[in-house]
């Protein structure tokens, strides 16, 4: 049977040479058709054995640049910065507010500030000695919005990439650790207080709200999503140094209940803060991390979708500065470093 079946496939492979010569019109010998069939018709004279033309202007990949080095180097794109004490001062004592100056900035900023005010009323904040409950409903709700804006605008340029097949000149890295950074912001605060029933309902309405209406934003104007978010962030930079200011002001509420609490471990860890750290100290540097989103968002929203990210090299630097902490297993501050450190008057 083996012996029939090799004989079977001689006989058909030795007429295979007539059936071909017939399709493509030509006469090849067996010795000529045995080191021609292995050439590639596109390297050959034969004609493409579909009769397909070959284009007029053959297709060549994007050419790389000086940028490919850099932003292809993904070392510590996820790191958070490490503040220092006096990096904490400073972002305390830069509160701005961005002058608009597009019709879209103006139409942004007018609904930033709306929201703003009606937040205000929906969690009983007050500017002035606010109560611990309407702070606790704040905080876990402030950061359960403020951590949606970076995955958008960053899920929105990773599909544009794969979709126009082009580079995403870095932003992408940015965006995903701003949307990490925000989400560690709500779990040191859900390590110190609890959400009620009301408040995850609410924060599952915000999500519903925020997410279609971001992205319709991005969808249409990138710019005026990221101008958005900045105004955003001013009004938490704003919140954050207000609170702190109140915790480290003997006879207000939040003096008496958060003064003296720790911070949480989860606090620690993330930020490199001292053992003995308090949870103030925790706020003052969620508050430096909003600062940063807050000068981020607003340089995107003057850049062009294509400019390069000028934030890469920091990524860097933070991966960096983290693995020599941890090498040491010291802290980025001292408790000392951190009792220098106040909330300016507003």
């Amino acid at each position: 049977g083996a012996n029939s079946f090799r004989a079977g496939l001689v006989l058909s492979t030795k007429s295979l040479g007539p059936a071909m010569s017939m399709r493509f019109g030509s006469t090849i010998g067996s010795e000529e058709r045995d080191t021609k069939s292995h050439v590639h018709f596109k390297l050959s004279s034969r004609p493409h054995p579909l009769n397909v033309t070959a284009p007029t202007t053959p297709e060549v990949a994007v050419p790389s640049t000086p940028e490919d080095v850099t932003t292809s180097d993904h070392l510590g794109r996820q790191q958070n910065h490490i503040w220092t004490a006096d990096e904490l001062q400073e972002k305390m004592s830069t509160l701005y507010r961005h002058e608009p100056k597009t019709f879209s900035d103006h139409v942004m900023n007018k609904l930033m500030y709306t929201l703003y005010h009606v937040f205000n009323w929906a969690t009983g904040y007050t500017p002035v000695n606010p109560s611990v409950t309407a702070m606790e409903w704040r905080l876990i709700l402030l950061e359960s919005i403020a951590g949606v804006p970076g995955f958008v605008a960053a899920g929105f340029r990773h599909f544009r990439s794969l979709r126009r097949l082009q580079r995403d000149h870095g932003w992408i890295a940015t965006l995903l650790e701003e949307a990490e950074n925000e989400r560690m912001h709500l779990l040191i605060c859900l390590s110190m207080f609890n959400a009620g029933p009301i408040t995850r309902y609410l924060v599952v309405g915000a999500q519903c709200v925020m997410v279609p209406f971001l992205m319709s934003v991005y969808l249409v104007n990138p710019k005026a999503m990221h101008r958005f978010v900045g105004y955003l962030e001013e009004t938490a930079c704003h919140t954050y140094v207000n609170t702190i200011r109140h915790i480290e002001m003997p006879g207000t509420k939040l003096n008496a209940a958060w003064a003296t609490i720790p911070a949480p471990p989860i606090a620690i860890g993330y930020y490199h803060l001292p053992a003995d750290a308090l949870w103030v100290d925790s706020l003052k540097c969620m508050m430096a991390d909003e600062a940063n989103h807050r000068d981020v968002n607003h340089t995107f929203a003057d850049m062009k979708t294509d400019d390069p990210n000028p934030f890469l090299e920091h990524h860097k630097e933070n991966a960096i500065n983290a693995w020599r902490l941890n090498i040491k297993g010291e802290p980025a501050m001292t408790k000392e470093d951190l009792l220098k450190t106040n909330a300016p008057k507003l």
